[in-house]
Protein backbone atom coordinates (compact mmCIF):
# COMPACT_ATOMS: atom_id res chain seq x y z
CA UNK A 1 0.00 0.00 0.00
CA UNK A 2 2.05 2.92 -1.34
CA UNK A 3 -0.63 5.48 -2.21
CA UNK A 4 -0.74 8.43 0.19
CA UNK A 5 -4.23 8.64 1.61
CA UNK A 6 -3.91 11.90 3.55
CA UNK A 7 -1.30 14.01 1.73
CA UNK A 8 -3.56 17.05 1.36
CA UNK A 9 -4.76 17.00 4.94
CA UNK A 10 -1.35 16.22 6.43
CA UNK A 11 0.20 19.36 4.97
CA UNK A 12 -2.69 21.42 6.34
CA UNK A 13 -2.31 19.97 9.85
CA UNK A 14 1.45 20.53 9.74
CA UNK A 15 0.77 24.20 9.01
CA UNK A 16 -1.68 24.39 11.91
CA UNK A 17 0.76 22.80 14.35
CA UNK A 18 3.34 25.62 14.04
CA UNK A 19 6.12 23.01 13.95
CA UNK A 20 6.95 23.83 17.58
CA UNK A 21 7.59 21.01 20.04
CA UNK A 22 6.37 21.98 23.51
CA UNK A 23 9.19 20.20 25.32
CA UNK A 24 11.86 21.95 23.28
CA UNK A 25 10.15 25.31 23.77
CA UNK A 26 10.20 24.82 27.54
CA UNK A 27 13.86 23.84 27.37
CA UNK A 28 14.84 26.99 25.49
CA UNK A 29 12.47 29.54 27.00
CA UNK A 30 11.92 28.57 30.63
CA UNK A 31 14.67 28.54 33.23
CA UNK A 32 15.56 29.22 36.83
CA UNK A 33 18.79 31.08 37.55
CA UNK A 34 21.56 29.38 39.50
CA UNK A 35 21.31 32.11 42.11
CA UNK A 36 17.60 31.46 42.54
CA UNK A 37 18.24 27.72 42.82
CA UNK A 38 20.90 28.26 45.48
CA UNK A 39 18.63 30.57 47.47
CA UNK A 40 15.93 27.90 47.36
CA UNK A 41 18.24 25.06 48.35
CA UNK A 42 19.55 27.17 51.24
CA UNK A 43 15.96 27.80 52.36
CA UNK A 44 16.32 31.55 51.85
CA UNK A 45 13.21 31.66 49.65
CA UNK A 46 10.03 29.59 49.73
CA UNK A 47 9.80 28.84 46.01
CA UNK A 48 12.12 29.50 43.06
CA UNK A 49 11.16 31.98 40.36
CA UNK A 50 10.56 30.50 36.91
CA UNK A 51 11.65 32.92 34.18
CA UNK A 52 9.68 32.74 30.94
CA UNK A 53 10.39 34.13 27.51
CA UNK A 54 8.00 36.92 26.58
CA UNK A 55 7.23 35.05 23.37
CA UNK A 56 5.17 31.87 23.73
CA UNK A 57 4.39 29.44 20.89
CA UNK A 58 1.45 30.94 18.99
CA UNK A 59 -1.81 29.07 19.53
CA UNK A 60 -3.79 28.07 16.48
CA UNK A 61 -6.78 30.27 15.72
CA UNK A 62 -10.21 28.75 15.30
CA UNK A 63 -10.73 29.89 11.71
CA UNK A 64 -8.22 27.64 9.88
CA UNK A 65 -9.35 24.64 11.95
CA UNK A 66 -12.97 25.29 11.01
CA UNK A 67 -11.96 25.71 7.36
CA UNK A 68 -10.06 22.42 7.35
CA UNK A 69 -13.02 20.64 8.93
CA UNK A 70 -15.33 22.02 6.26
CA UNK A 71 -12.98 20.98 3.44
CA UNK A 72 -12.65 17.46 4.81
CA UNK A 73 -16.41 17.11 5.26
CA UNK A 74 -16.84 18.10 1.61
CA UNK A 75 -13.96 16.30 -0.11
CA UNK A 76 -12.72 13.37 2.01
CA UNK A 77 -14.64 10.17 1.32
CA UNK A 78 -12.75 7.91 3.72
CA UNK A 79 -14.61 8.01 7.04
CA UNK A 80 -11.63 6.58 8.95
CA UNK A 81 -9.34 9.34 7.72
CA UNK A 82 -11.95 11.97 8.64
CA UNK A 83 -12.24 10.50 12.13
CA UNK A 84 -8.47 10.38 12.70
CA UNK A 85 -8.07 13.98 11.59
CA UNK A 86 -11.04 15.16 13.64
CA UNK A 87 -9.44 13.75 16.77
CA UNK A 88 -6.14 15.39 15.82
CA UNK A 89 -7.84 18.75 15.31
CA UNK A 90 -9.43 18.49 18.75
CA UNK A 91 -5.96 17.96 20.22
CA UNK A 92 -4.71 21.04 18.37
CA UNK A 93 -7.56 23.01 19.94
CA UNK A 94 -6.70 21.65 23.39
CA UNK A 95 -3.04 22.56 22.87
CA UNK A 96 -4.09 26.09 21.92
CA UNK A 97 -5.97 26.39 25.23
CA UNK A 98 -2.80 25.23 27.00
CA UNK A 99 -0.67 27.82 25.19
CA UNK A 100 -3.16 30.60 25.90
CA UNK A 101 -3.06 29.79 29.61
CA UNK A 102 0.75 29.73 29.47
CA UNK A 103 0.82 33.15 27.81
CA UNK A 104 -1.57 34.55 30.44
CA UNK A 105 0.50 33.06 33.32
CA UNK A 106 -2.69 31.53 34.66
CA UNK A 107 -1.59 28.53 36.72
CA UNK A 108 -5.01 27.05 37.39
CA UNK A 109 -6.16 27.35 33.78
CA UNK A 110 -2.83 25.93 32.61
CA UNK A 111 -3.30 22.86 34.80
CA UNK A 112 -6.89 22.39 33.62
CA UNK A 113 -5.77 22.61 29.98
CA UNK A 114 -2.87 20.26 30.60
CA UNK A 115 -5.19 17.74 32.28
CA UNK A 116 -7.49 17.95 29.26
CA UNK A 117 -4.59 17.42 26.83
CA UNK A 118 -2.52 14.78 28.66
CA UNK A 119 -4.86 13.58 31.38
CA UNK A 120 -4.18 13.64 35.12
CA UNK A 121 -2.98 11.03 37.63
CA UNK A 122 -5.39 8.18 38.31
CA UNK A 123 -6.25 6.53 41.63
CA UNK A 124 -5.36 3.07 40.30
CA UNK A 125 -1.78 4.06 39.59
CA UNK A 126 -1.38 6.15 42.73
CA UNK A 127 -2.51 3.12 44.71
CA UNK A 128 0.34 1.18 43.15
CA UNK A 129 2.81 4.00 43.80
CA UNK A 130 1.73 4.23 47.45
CA UNK A 131 2.18 0.47 47.86
CA UNK A 132 5.71 0.65 46.47
CA UNK A 133 6.60 3.66 48.63
CA UNK A 134 5.32 1.82 51.70
CA UNK A 135 7.60 -1.13 50.89
CA UNK A 136 10.54 1.23 50.40
CA UNK A 137 9.90 2.82 53.81
CA UNK A 138 9.71 -0.60 55.47
CA UNK A 139 13.04 -1.66 53.93
CA UNK A 140 14.68 1.63 54.96
CA UNK A 141 13.36 2.06 58.49
CA UNK A 142 16.56 0.85 60.13
CA UNK A 143 18.94 2.99 58.05
CA UNK A 144 16.76 6.14 57.90
CA UNK A 145 13.98 5.75 60.51
CA UNK A 146 12.98 9.43 60.65
CA UNK A 147 12.77 9.86 56.89
CA UNK A 148 11.01 6.52 56.43
CA UNK A 149 8.40 7.39 59.06
CA UNK A 150 7.82 10.83 57.55
CA UNK A 151 7.34 9.44 54.04
CA UNK A 152 5.21 6.51 55.14
CA UNK A 153 2.84 8.88 56.94
CA UNK A 154 1.98 10.50 53.59
CA UNK A 155 1.10 7.30 51.71
CA UNK A 156 -0.40 5.36 54.63
CA UNK A 157 -3.85 6.89 54.10
CA UNK A 158 -4.00 5.72 50.45
CA UNK A 159 -5.88 2.53 49.54
CA UNK A 160 -3.17 0.08 48.45
CA UNK A 161 -5.38 -2.95 47.82
CA UNK A 162 -5.20 -2.88 44.00
CA UNK A 163 -3.11 -5.87 42.95
CA UNK A 164 -3.40 -5.59 39.15
CA UNK A 165 0.05 -3.99 38.82
CA UNK A 166 3.32 -5.61 39.84
CA UNK A 167 6.94 -4.73 39.13
CA UNK A 168 7.76 -8.45 39.10
CA UNK A 169 7.23 -8.35 35.33
CA UNK A 170 10.32 -6.15 34.88
CA UNK A 171 13.77 -7.52 33.99
CA UNK A 172 16.47 -7.38 36.70
CA UNK A 173 18.65 -4.28 36.89
CA UNK A 174 21.89 -4.64 34.94
CA UNK A 175 24.86 -3.88 37.18
CA UNK A 176 27.54 -4.13 34.51
CA UNK A 177 28.93 -1.14 32.67
CA UNK A 178 31.57 1.51 33.02
CA UNK A 179 30.82 5.12 33.94
CA UNK A 180 30.77 7.40 30.89
CA UNK A 181 32.49 10.70 31.62
CA UNK A 182 32.88 11.93 28.05
CA UNK A 183 29.99 13.49 26.14
CA UNK A 184 31.76 12.54 22.91
CA UNK A 185 31.33 8.89 23.88
CA UNK A 186 27.64 9.55 24.46
CA UNK A 187 27.33 11.11 21.01
CA UNK A 188 29.14 8.16 19.42
CA UNK A 189 26.70 5.68 20.96
CA UNK A 190 23.68 7.67 19.78
CA UNK A 191 25.13 8.00 16.28
CA UNK A 192 25.82 4.26 16.16
CA UNK A 193 22.14 3.62 16.93
CA UNK A 194 21.09 5.90 14.06
CA UNK A 195 23.51 4.10 11.73
CA UNK A 196 22.25 0.68 12.79
CA UNK A 197 18.68 1.69 11.95
CA UNK A 198 19.86 3.26 8.67
CA UNK A 199 18.37 6.64 9.52
CA UNK A 200 20.45 9.29 7.78
CA UNK A 201 18.33 12.45 7.96
CA UNK A 202 18.62 12.99 11.73
CA UNK A 203 21.57 14.54 13.59
CA UNK A 204 22.91 14.25 17.13
CA UNK A 205 23.60 17.61 18.80
CA UNK A 206 25.42 18.38 22.04
CA UNK A 207 23.65 21.35 23.65
CA UNK A 208 26.92 23.06 24.54
CA UNK A 209 25.40 26.35 25.76
CA UNK A 210 22.35 24.92 27.48
CA UNK A 211 21.47 23.80 30.99
CA UNK A 212 19.71 20.78 29.50
CA UNK A 213 20.04 17.75 31.78
CA UNK A 214 17.83 15.35 29.84
CA UNK A 215 17.95 13.63 26.45
CA UNK A 216 15.28 14.55 23.90
CA UNK A 217 14.39 14.68 20.22
CA UNK A 218 12.99 17.51 18.10
CA UNK A 219 10.68 15.89 15.52
CA UNK A 220 10.37 18.94 13.28
CA UNK A 221 14.09 19.81 13.09
CA UNK A 222 15.11 16.12 13.24
CA UNK A 223 17.67 16.72 15.96
CA UNK A 224 18.57 14.49 18.91
CA UNK A 225 19.61 16.65 21.87
CA UNK A 226 22.08 15.41 24.48
CA UNK A 227 23.38 17.25 27.57
CA UNK A 228 26.80 18.86 27.48
CA UNK A 229 29.81 17.66 29.45
CA UNK A 230 29.11 19.79 32.53
CA UNK A 231 25.45 18.74 32.74
CA UNK A 232 26.39 15.12 32.22
CA UNK A 233 28.70 15.22 35.22
CA UNK A 234 26.10 17.01 37.39
CA UNK A 235 23.56 14.19 37.14
CA UNK A 236 22.60 12.77 40.58
CA UNK A 237 23.60 9.30 39.40
CA UNK A 238 26.43 8.90 36.87
CA UNK A 239 25.52 7.07 33.66
CA UNK A 240 27.24 3.91 32.47
CA UNK A 241 27.78 2.88 28.86
CA UNK A 242 24.98 0.33 29.30
CA UNK A 243 22.60 3.08 30.41
CA UNK A 244 23.67 5.33 27.52
CA UNK A 245 22.94 2.53 25.05
CA UNK A 246 19.56 2.09 26.73
CA UNK A 247 18.84 5.82 26.42
CA UNK A 248 19.87 5.76 22.77
CA UNK A 249 17.40 2.94 22.17
CA UNK A 250 14.72 5.00 23.94
CA UNK A 251 15.31 8.22 21.99
CA UNK A 252 16.50 6.88 18.64
CA UNK A 253 15.14 3.35 18.60
CA UNK A 254 11.60 4.51 19.40
CA UNK A 255 11.04 8.27 19.04
CA UNK A 256 13.18 8.78 15.95
CA UNK A 257 12.40 5.43 14.36
CA UNK A 258 8.64 5.84 14.69
CA UNK A 259 8.79 9.30 13.11
CA UNK A 260 11.05 7.94 10.34
CA UNK A 261 8.72 5.02 9.60
CA UNK A 262 5.65 7.23 9.83
CA UNK A 263 7.11 9.49 7.13
CA UNK A 264 7.12 6.48 4.78
CA UNK A 265 3.59 5.40 5.69
CA UNK A 266 0.58 5.84 3.41
CA UNK A 267 -0.94 7.69 6.38
CA UNK A 268 1.46 10.58 6.81
CA UNK A 269 -0.16 11.64 10.07
CA UNK A 270 1.80 8.78 11.65
CA UNK A 271 4.96 10.88 11.18
CA UNK A 272 3.94 13.51 13.75
CA UNK A 273 1.51 11.40 15.72
CA UNK A 274 -2.15 10.52 15.89
CA UNK A 275 -4.06 12.19 18.72
CA UNK A 276 -3.07 10.97 22.19
CA UNK A 277 -0.17 8.89 20.86
CA UNK A 278 2.20 9.93 23.68
CA UNK A 279 1.12 7.30 26.21
CA UNK A 280 1.89 4.41 23.87
CA UNK A 281 5.05 5.99 22.53
CA UNK A 282 6.61 6.84 25.89
CA UNK A 283 5.52 3.49 27.28
CA UNK A 284 7.25 1.71 24.40
CA UNK A 285 10.37 3.89 24.72
CA UNK A 286 10.62 2.98 28.39
CA UNK A 287 10.07 -0.69 27.54
CA UNK A 288 12.96 -0.94 25.06
CA UNK A 289 15.21 1.00 27.43
CA UNK A 290 14.41 -1.48 30.18
CA UNK A 291 15.34 -4.41 27.90
CA UNK A 292 18.94 -3.16 27.94
CA UNK A 293 19.48 -1.74 31.42
CA UNK A 294 16.83 -3.64 33.37
CA UNK A 295 14.60 -1.89 35.90
CA UNK A 296 13.63 -1.80 39.53
CA UNK A 297 10.47 0.13 38.77
CA UNK A 298 8.19 1.10 35.89
CA UNK A 299 9.49 3.99 33.79
CA UNK A 300 8.43 7.41 35.07
CA UNK A 301 7.57 6.20 38.59
CA UNK A 302 9.30 9.15 40.30
CA UNK A 303 7.52 11.73 38.16
CA UNK A 304 4.16 10.08 38.70
CA UNK A 305 4.66 10.18 42.45
CA UNK A 306 5.61 13.87 42.29
CA UNK A 307 2.57 14.69 40.14
CA UNK A 308 0.24 12.87 42.55
CA UNK A 309 1.72 14.78 45.47
CA UNK A 310 1.33 18.11 43.69
CA UNK A 311 -2.34 17.73 42.75
CA UNK A 312 -3.16 16.40 46.22
CA UNK A 313 -4.25 12.84 45.59
CA UNK A 314 -3.54 12.21 49.26
CA UNK A 315 -5.80 15.12 50.22
CA UNK A 316 -3.16 17.90 50.28
CA UNK A 317 -2.34 20.00 47.21
CA UNK A 318 1.29 21.11 47.13
CA UNK A 319 3.47 23.80 45.59
CA UNK A 320 7.07 23.41 44.39
CA UNK A 321 8.59 23.58 47.88
CA UNK A 322 6.21 21.04 49.40
CA UNK A 323 6.71 18.49 46.60
CA UNK A 324 10.47 19.05 46.73
CA UNK A 325 10.54 18.24 50.45
CA UNK A 326 8.72 14.94 50.01
CA UNK A 327 10.73 13.95 46.94
CA UNK A 328 13.98 14.66 48.80
CA UNK A 329 12.85 12.13 51.41
CA UNK A 330 11.97 9.67 48.65
CA UNK A 331 15.37 9.95 46.94
CA UNK A 332 17.18 9.72 50.29
CA UNK A 333 15.62 6.30 50.77
CA UNK A 334 15.88 5.25 47.13
CA UNK A 335 19.59 6.09 46.93
CA UNK A 336 20.19 4.65 50.42
CA UNK A 337 21.74 7.91 51.61
CA UNK A 338 22.89 8.17 55.23
CA UNK A 339 25.11 11.23 54.82
CA UNK A 340 23.13 14.46 55.34
CA UNK A 341 25.69 16.32 53.23
CA UNK A 342 25.08 14.14 50.16
CA UNK A 343 23.53 16.38 47.51
CA UNK A 344 22.20 13.61 45.23
CA UNK A 345 18.67 13.54 46.74
CA UNK A 346 18.39 17.33 46.49
CA UNK A 347 19.51 17.38 42.85
CA UNK A 348 17.11 14.60 41.91
CA UNK A 349 14.20 16.26 43.75
CA UNK A 350 15.04 19.59 42.15
CA UNK A 351 15.09 18.11 38.64
CA UNK A 352 11.75 16.33 39.00
CA UNK A 353 10.05 19.42 40.47
CA UNK A 354 11.37 21.71 37.74
CA UNK A 355 9.99 19.25 35.23
CA UNK A 356 6.46 18.87 36.60
CA UNK A 357 6.00 22.55 37.53
CA UNK A 358 7.27 23.98 34.20
CA UNK A 359 4.61 26.13 32.59
CA UNK A 360 3.44 27.43 35.98
CA UNK A 361 4.81 29.76 38.64
CA UNK A 362 5.48 26.80 40.94
CA UNK A 363 3.66 28.69 43.68
CA UNK A 364 0.10 27.50 43.11
CA UNK A 365 -0.61 24.24 44.96
CA UNK A 366 -2.02 21.65 42.59
CA UNK A 367 -1.06 23.41 39.36
CA UNK A 368 1.39 21.38 37.25
CA UNK A 369 2.21 20.30 33.69
CA UNK A 370 0.79 16.76 33.58
CA UNK A 371 2.66 15.42 30.56
CA UNK A 372 4.95 13.29 32.70
CA UNK A 373 2.16 10.98 33.87
CA UNK A 374 2.03 9.30 30.44
CA UNK A 375 5.41 7.64 31.01
CA UNK A 376 4.44 5.27 33.82
CA UNK A 377 0.89 4.66 32.67
CA UNK A 378 2.15 3.91 29.17
CA UNK A 379 5.02 1.74 30.38
CA UNK A 380 2.70 -0.43 32.48
CA UNK A 381 0.29 -0.72 29.55
CA UNK A 382 2.98 -1.68 27.03
CA UNK A 383 4.46 -4.31 29.35
CA UNK A 384 1.06 -5.95 29.71
CA UNK A 385 0.27 -5.65 25.98
CA UNK A 386 3.52 -7.25 24.83
CA UNK A 387 3.31 -9.93 27.51
CA UNK A 388 -0.12 -10.89 26.16
CA UNK A 389 0.78 -10.48 22.45
CA UNK A 390 4.57 -10.75 21.97
CA UNK A 391 4.24 -11.24 18.20
CA UNK A 392 2.98 -7.66 17.67
CA UNK A 393 6.22 -6.01 18.87
CA UNK A 394 7.61 -5.01 15.45
CA UNK A 395 4.26 -3.56 14.36
CA UNK A 396 4.51 -0.98 17.14
CA UNK A 397 7.19 0.90 15.17
CA UNK A 398 5.22 1.68 12.00
CA UNK A 399 4.56 5.24 13.15
CA UNK A 400 3.41 7.36 16.05
CA UNK A 401 0.17 5.84 17.29
CA UNK A 402 -1.04 4.55 20.65
CA UNK A 403 -1.31 0.75 20.62
CA UNK A 404 -3.02 0.97 24.01
CA UNK A 405 -5.92 2.88 22.44
CA UNK A 406 -8.32 0.45 20.70
CA UNK A 407 -9.64 3.23 18.46
CA UNK A 408 -6.16 3.74 16.97
CA UNK A 409 -5.60 0.03 16.46
CA UNK A 410 -8.98 -0.48 14.78
CA UNK A 411 -8.55 2.55 12.50
CA UNK A 412 -5.11 1.45 11.29
CA UNK A 413 -6.34 -2.10 10.74
CA UNK A 414 -9.30 -0.82 8.73
CA UNK A 415 -6.92 1.21 6.55
CA UNK A 416 -4.78 -1.90 5.98
CA UNK A 417 -1.73 -0.33 7.62
CA UNK A 418 -1.73 -2.56 10.69
CA UNK A 419 -2.33 -6.31 10.63
CA UNK A 420 -5.06 -7.87 12.75
CA UNK A 421 -3.85 -8.64 16.29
Amino acid sequence: MNTLIDKRWFESVMALGNRVDDGQWFQKNVHITEEERDLFLNNDIENPQFLYSKRTPPPCSAEPIAQLRAEMAKDEKNAVVVDLYEHKLRKIEERSALLNALADHDDKRFYQASAQFYGKPKKKYFSYVAKQITALCKNSQEQNPVVAKRLKRIVSKIDQSDKDISADILPPLVAEGKVVASVDEVKRIFQATLDRLEIADWTVKIDSESSRSNFAVSPYSRVIHIPNQAQLLLRPKKLTDTQIMALAEHEVGVHVRRAHEGAKSPLRLLQIGLDSYQEGEEGLAGYVQQQIEGAEEFYGFDRYFAACLAIGMDGTKRDFRAVFSVMTDYYTLKYEIDDVKDVAPFRAAWDVCVRIFRGTSGKTPGAIYTKDIVYMEGNIGIWHLISDKPDIFESLFLGKFNPLLPRHVKSLQTLGILKEW
